[in-house]
């Protein structure tokens, strides 16, 4: 199959507009809007006794995956480790392997399994907390506070999950948290728990009970707290006193502190697209479900659901596939939409770009008894992958730039924060230009292409949990008297499962159905590949497949005018007509030089513009967005719209 690069850039820039936009009465400055959907399984409620931990990673259709093995690192005395806000912690001697699932640019969508089985990964939950300047000023924020260096921490430092908990509540007593609020899982083989922070030096930690099944989306989660139950809770030293003072918790009104009535965001701690998902989940692990979604609205959900049968892998693969099917929340139409296009926040949604199962048994060693199940892009689109935690290396196609000791280590935050640009240079080749360009195939025309694709992939997971058996009966023969050839013989079957996984993704792609929604999903992504001709023969495909489809057609045009750039010379306006349209228009800053226009969108990078018509620009070096001007009484310019290719437009008044 040809290969296709992404114009990842473009991409990037598009990516506030691809996102999910946030619910009303989010202020600005918040942490961006999200979509993950967390569940823990504690190990009275599993088929086998592991406990079960699975989470989605959703942030925005352009976001990208790699995976890495961190191997343990030595460290002189004297030497620190430095965070993202600028500050600087002490290191340790040592520091404990882990596997990084990575989310370049992000501080928070990192998850990390180290190798005692201790796994990391987080729900964004916002609080009512101050803006960070605020917070930093009172002294509740020390060197920045806290961010995207805790999860690798606690991974480096921590053997069991209760010990991670221990570790990040004296490092949150120190420096604080800077997000606005967050909940991290800390789940082990033993253990799991739940780590809820507000932005400061405010948090609780709650143990996950063995017979119950937490559920959480993007609002906290953890009710009624205990501070006296050591066993169960670990809180900041002032947290219900912090409460107490600013008027967010009475505690002579005759009622129970609760830690998310108190500390969650107002909007957001009864906003649908939070409580209908945790809604979900607790539905599908209990049938009976005490809570209807109406009720959920109101802020009634509980903690956790005590399951109606004993779960298995399989189960949460299902679970975290939903989008509302059989409910009366379900907008498909029976799929007329693809669920991830259509209105509402389901588990499984646009914004999904990675999806992960642990799990955990405290029986076996932690090389052989955790395993990472992981799906990429919407995971009813794909199959979930067996990653043992003893794998020595990981097939190139599953990562990207190269990972040193000295960006690993050393320069983390610069390597994360500041990757190469052959980063995001994704293809086919890699397992995220894959996936992504299968996934939006898919997307194209999903009623007609769900049942194969689902019916692949149904067979490709029954495969690999069936063989786990067998799999792992050989790594354990093999560790009792050579571990090293036991991970050899799990590095050896988890890559070839990867490997087999994007062989599946080539396979569907080439047996897909060319219907009209997959020609034009496809001519979308050829035109960002850098390829309009070749998107304009899709467009032109999906015209005569479908007559008279609109969207099609504004494409198609939209091709053929990128067609002409490349192939003319543009028109020449006079420079007395870019003098009329040069000026400011809100944040969006258009001026000339020479008989040249160019483009500023606030503190953002400058394009020159290159004219279509008189009206009409484009953006020099990316083809996904266009500029139009728009006249009002005599003549005179009032506007300019920005037009995206994916169809969405806004408009900006002229303000001087």
């Amino acid at each position: 199959m040809k290969r296709f690069t992404i114009l990842f850039a473009a991409l990037l820039l598009l990516a506030p507009v691809l996102a999910a936009a946030p619910p009303a009465g989010v202020p600005a400055g918040l942490d961006a809007w999200c979509n993950c959907t967390g569940l823990i399984a504690g190990r009275g409620t599993t088929v086998d006794g592991s406990i079960l931990f699975a989470k989605s990673e959703d942030d925005t259709p352009a976001s990208i995956d790699f995976l890495w093995r961190i191997p343990r690192r030595q460290y002189a005395p004297g030497s620190v480790l430095r965070l993202e806000n600028g500050g600087a912690i002490p290191q340790v001697a040592e520091t404990y392997a882990y596997m990084w699932d990575q989310g370049p640019g992000t501080s928070f969508s990192n998850n990390v399994v180290n190798e005692w089985g201790v796994a990391i990964g987080s729900n964004a939950c916002l609080s009512r907390e101050d803006p960070v300047e605020e917070v930093a000023a009172r002294g509740d924020l020390v060197d920045g506070g806290l961010a995207f260096e805790l999860r690798m921490i606690l991974a480096e430092r921590a053997r069991t999950a209760r010990e991670a908990v221990q570790i990040a509540a004296d490092l949150l007593d120190r420096h604080g948290y800077n997000a606005s609020g967050r909940c991290l899982h800390i789940v082990g083989p033993a253990e799991a728990w739940q780590l809820q922070m507000v932005r400061g030096k405010q948090y609780v930690a709650r143990r996950v009970q063995d017979d119950e099944v937490a559920i959480i989306a993007n609002t906290y989660s953890i009710r009624e707290v205990d501070p006296a139950d050591r066993e169960n809770f670990v809180c900041s030293p002032r947290l219900v006193e912090y409460a107490v003072e600013r008027g967010w918790y009475d505690p002579d009104a005759g009622k129970p502190f609760d830690f998310a009535a108190t500390y969650a965001h107002r909007n957001l701690f009864t906003h649908f697209a939070n409580t209908d998902r945790q809604w979900d989940l607790g539905r599908l692990v209990d049938a009976g479900f005490p809570v209807s979604w109406r009720e959920a609205r109101t802020g009634v959900l509980p903690v956790s659901a005590t399951p109606d049968r004993k779960l298995s892998v399989a189960d949460l693969m299902a679970i975290f596939r939903d989008h509302y099917e059989g409910t009366p929340l379900d907008s498909t139409d029976s799929y007329r939409l693809s669920p991830h296009h259509a209105p509402g926040r389901p588990i499984c949604c646009n914004t999904t770009h990675r999806t992960t199962i642990i799990q955990e048994r405290s029986w076996l060693p932690p090389a052989i008894g955790t395993v990472v199940w992981r799906a990429l892009e919407p995971p009813c689109t794909s199959g979930f992958v067996p990653w043992y935690l003893g794998i020595t290396r990981i097939p190139a196609a599953f990562q990207a730039a190269p990972l040193r000791a000295d960006t690993a280590r050393a320069q983390r935050v610069d390597f994360h924060f500041h990757m190469p640009p052959e980063t995001f240079a994704l293809d086919t080749a890699s397992s995220g230009g894959l996936f992504k360009f299968y996934r939006r195939l898919v997307d194209g025309d999903y009623a007609r292409t769900i049942g194969m694709v689902r019916k692949t992939w149904d067979g490709f997971e029954a495969e690999a949990l069936g063989m786990q058996a067998a799999v792992e009966k050989t790594a354990l023969e093999l560790w009792e008297t050579d571990p090293p050839l036991a991970r050899e013989f799990l590095t050896l079957y988890s890559g070839a499962m990867a490997t087999r996984s994007m062989e599946i993704a080539r396979q569907l792609v080439d047996e897909l159905p060319l219907t009209a929604g997959v020609l034009t999903a496809r001519g979308v992504w050829l035109f960002e590949a850098g390829d309009p001709a070749a998107a304009a023969a899709d467009f032109e495909a999906a015209l005569a497949a479908r007559p008279g489809d609109a969207e099609a057609a504004r494409l198609l045009d939209w091709a053929r005018a990128q067609m002409r750039l490349e192939a003319e010379r543009p028109p020449e306006l006079p420079v007395r007509l870019l003098d009329r349209l040069a000026g400011e228009y809100g944040e969006r800053h258009i001026f000339r030089r020479g008989d040249q226009l160019f483009y500023r969108r606030g503190d953002g990078p400058e394009y020159r513009l290159v004219p279509i018509d008189e009206r009409t620009f484009a953006l020099e070096g990316n083809p996904a967005f266009r500029l139009r001007f728009a006249d009002g009484k005599g003549g005179v310019v009032e506007a300019v719209e920005g037009l995206s290719f994916d169809g969405r437009t806004d408009r900006s008044a002229r303000t001087r």
